[in-house]
């Protein structure tokens, strides 16, 4: 079963597939939480997103594998959000 949140171990160790099935999840917690719930929660969702991102993120630069424009595009976005609040 996942386990909820960021995982612990360095992002070198970490199965990239493992970490794009976190970046699924927080995307889709994300989206369902888009429809009605309170701002301080999709703040938080928001949040959890975009360490899931720069987890995997970081996967793919410890492996030399080039980071694709629209995932970076993504983490730029949510940096952004994240200091709007």
């Amino acid at each position: 079963m996942l386990e909820a949140g960021p995982r612990t171990e360095p992002p070198d160790r970490q199965d990239l597939g493992a970490l794009l099935g976190d970046v699924a999840v927080a995307r889709d917690r994300l989206g369902t939480a888009r429809q009605g719930a309170r701002a301080a929660d999709q703040l938080q969702l928001r949040q959890d997103l975009l360490l899931a991102l720069e987890a995997y993120a970081s996967a793919l630069a410890a492996r030399g594998a080039p980071l694709p424009y629209k995932l970076r595009d993504e983490i730029e976005l949510y940096r952004g959000l994240g200091r709007r609040g």
